[in-house]
């Protein structure tokens, strides 16, 4: 079953399903055996119109809601989960914050180019000695006459490799915790700005993760986007950023774990008889298949409470911890189901598994999603 959408959801779900079948699958596999980001998965969405989905249409996006980018990110994310995480980053934090918090300069400048796929979008938060915890971030953007100085590194960017602006938070100024920290853009290419090498990883290789060094980088004034002090106003577009941008990764790939499993019970022959004839191998889809419709209730609904503007900070932190460990246990189950052939990278069941087991850790662990869900509960400020 899915979640009820509109005639346009579904026509955006079956063309984007259509287009990643016919044109993602076959190097889906060797983006990840050679760990080469498919960038030319995204020229081709964007092509088809599925590049800034919510960029306004005065900027050359779709204008369309939370729920349509998590729609495509979901279906990209069952052929080929590398290209989803690409989409994820060019589709996501950066974009969203330079529409929400951004200039005007700063919007015709970058969506425009965004939504064509002229631009490849990656953004950056964790540091060596600093991943969730935003206040220990040390890497400083210092003014300068020519605008700011930026000197220190940063690790884990998804997208690294192949994005041509970033957004990096940073801390500017001397106030301490987040009271010191906000947000600036700097574009592939700036002096003193370095992009590591590939950060070789259990899964997600095909994402061109990266290490981020800025020695003496100078930055124009102009492309500070979030001053200190501001982390409350990009908190609340990340936390949309959180919904669209992992969740929906893990329960695309979960999905065609579920699939193939269907397919392959139907057609293996055991002791006489098909697999799919065994009870006990039937009630494991079966719980497969609950613990998704599950995650699905929960991403959509959080998606369309961002679309009504009614949605809280928990929404995020819930679905994205049920869905990435429910993705985990799907994935695992497949394997099982499978046999040997689980295990085989020709079957690319395990390539589902690792990439599944990765997005757990991205973008805030399940126990860091957990700690804030109770302390929400604990003060009385949510109760579903």
């Amino acid at each position: 079953m899915q979640p009820e959408l509109n005639d346009e959801q579904r026509l955006i779900r079956e063309t984007v399903a259509g287009i990643a079948r016919e044109r993602f699958a076959a190097g889906a596999a060797q983006a990840d055996r050679l760990r080469e980001p498919p960038v030319h998965n995204l020229r081709m969405l964007a092509e088809h119109g599925f590049l800034g989905l919510s960029i306004p249409a005065e900027y050359g996006g779709a204008g369309l809601g939370l729920t349509e980018v998590v729609l495509v990110i979901e279906e990209t994310a069952r052929v080929c989960p590398n290209t989803a995480i690409l989409l994820s980053c060019t589709d996501g934090a950066t974009p969203r914050v330079i529409q929400h918090i951004g200039t005007e300069a700063q919007k015709r400048k970058y969506l425009p180019r965004f939504a064509k796929g002229e631009l490849l979008a990656a953004w950056s938060m964790s540091e060596a000695d600093a991943g969730s915890d935003l206040a220990s971030l040390r890497t400083k953007a210092v003014p300068s006459s020519e605008g700011y100085v930026v000197n220190g590194s940063k690790m884990w960017c998804s997208a690294a490799q192949v994005a041509d602006l970033f957004l990096v938070l940073v801390r500017v100024g001397d106030a301490p915790g987040l009271g010191g920290i906000g947000g600036i853009l700097v574009e592939r290419g700036t002096p003193g700005f370095t992009i590591g090498k590939h950060l070789d990883l259990i899964g997600l290789r095909g994402t061109g993760m990266a290490e981020l060094v800025f020695e003496d980088c100078v930055v124009p004034r102009e492309n500070l986007i979030v001053p200190a002090g501001g982390m409350k106003d990009l908190l609340a577009v990340f936390d949309a950023d959180r919904i669209a941008g992992n969740p929906p990764i893990a329960l695309g790939l979960a999905t065609e774990a579920l699939a193939r499993s269907a397919q392959y019970l139907k057609e293996r022959r055991q002791f006489g008889k098909l697999l799919g004839d065994f009870q006990g191998l039937q009630w494991k889809l079966a719980d497969m298949a609950i613990q998704l419709e599950a995650g699905r209730s929960l991403l959509y609904q959080a998606a369309r409470r961002v679309d009504a503007g009614t949605a809280h900070m928990m929404d995020a932190s819930i679905a994205k911890t049920f869905i990435n460990e429910m993705a985990i246990r799907v994935t695992d189950e497949a394997i099982q189901l499978h046999g040997a052939y689980g295990l085989s990278e020709e079957f690319g069941l395990e390539r589902l598994y690792r990439d599944a087991r990765g997005l757990a850790i991205g973008y805030g662990t399940t126990q860091i999603h957990r700690n804030m869900v109770a302390r929400e509960v604990l003060n009385g400020t949510w109760f579903g």
